[in-house]
């Protein structure tokens, strides 16, 4: 079949969602929003808001009585702030994984010791990597990059501590589960309260592929997960788990992540009230349907990671270190 859908106006898509049983109260505010966001981009928030297809078809574009712009916009509202905090967390931990690989790798192999075939496996594609890192290294204009260029001409790549300030945490993670060397492995992931080194690889990839998402602005709350966390015993009170045939793994849902997040927070002892400000968005902008969209059980608050961190609210932190929600 040819795709022969011709663009619509502002004014037809308000009319195109009024007919499909969409309510606005305020319809200046609906045409700015769908000015500057997109009918596209918002329509994946209304989706859960359609009635069930009947048929066979996969949409019915019709939606649930009640359903109002507003509502819709506030979800969108809400995804934001929470891919921000998300964001903001996944930095904290890469910037540390980054350190101490970097530190371990530098003092056990040398400052150069990505350039060392030997100490990766044949999963990581060394060469492949190179080249990539040769592309940034070649295009940086960070001053730390230009300095080495400027004085030094062998080898063409800076030290390990510099390389690794070039690498995506995608990147970062491929080098990471490939080194060979399965102490340091082990020893990064105990920093952060993780309790192997395989553990510490699954973590790291499905991170990046979370932090990928909010990068790109992509809807995060409802969103079934491609790289769900592995499952990590000594997390079992907060985990939620796969009912079935797949119930020896967590569920793929946002919740997991951040069950993740915060123990790893924890485990950095770092001043972050990441934890703090998660729950007073969840609770002052959350619903029940919220919740069960992104995976949380309806004991969430009584579980020990969110327990302990209602605590830290209770005892009256309300910094706001990194990301204002308003």
């Amino acid at each position: 079949m040819r795709f022969e859908k011709l663009p619509t106006s502002i004014d037809d898509q308000i009319t195109l969602l009024r007919e499909r049983g969409m309510h606005f109260q305020d319809e200046l505010h609906a045409k700015r929003c769908l000015d500057s966001i997109g009918y596209y981009r918002l329509s994946a928030y209304w989706l859960p808001s359609e009635l069930i297809p009947e048929n066979g078809e996969t949409r019915s574009k019709k939606f649930c009585a009640g359903t109002n712009f507003d509502t819709i916009f506030d979800l969108y509202v809400f995804d934001r702030k929470l891919r921000l905090l998300i964001l903001e967390a996944i930095e904290r931990i890469e910037i540390h994984v980054r350190s101490r690989w970097t530190y371990h790798m530098a003092h056990n192999f040398g400052a150069h010791a990505h350039l060392n075939y030997k100490l990766f496996t044949g999963g990581l594609n060394h060469a492949e990597q190179l080249v990539r890192l040769a592309r940034s290294v070649e295009s940086s204009k960070e001053t730390f990059v230009l300095h080495y260029k400027k004085k030094y001409d062998d080898p063409f790549s800076p030290p390990l501590w510099v390389a690794t300030e070039l690498m995506t945490l995608g990147e970062l993670s491929k080098w990471f589960k490939a080194t060979k060397a399965n102490s340091i492995k082990s020893r990064v992931g105990a920093e952060l309260g993780l309790p192997s080194k395989e553990i510490a690889e699954g973590v790291m990839e499905s991170l990046s592929y979370v932090r990928n998402i909010c990068a790109h602005h992509g809807r995060l709350w409802n969103r079934k997960l491609v790289k769900r966390p592995p499952w990590i015993r000594r997390y079992k009170n907060d985990l939620q788990m796969e009912s079935g045939q797949q119930r020896n793994q967590p569920e793929n849902t946002i919740y997991n992540i951040i069950v993740v997040i915060l123990h790893i927070l924890g485990k950095q002892n770092t001043d972050s009230t990441f934890s703090a400000r998660l729950i007073e968005l969840l609770e002052g902008e959350g619903s029940k349907s919220i919740y069960q969209s992104m995976g949380f059980p309806l004991d969430w608050r009584s579980r020990p990671v969110f327990h302990l961190s209602s605590s830290i609210i209770e005892s009256g932190v309300r910094v706001a270190d990194g990301v204002h929600l308003a």
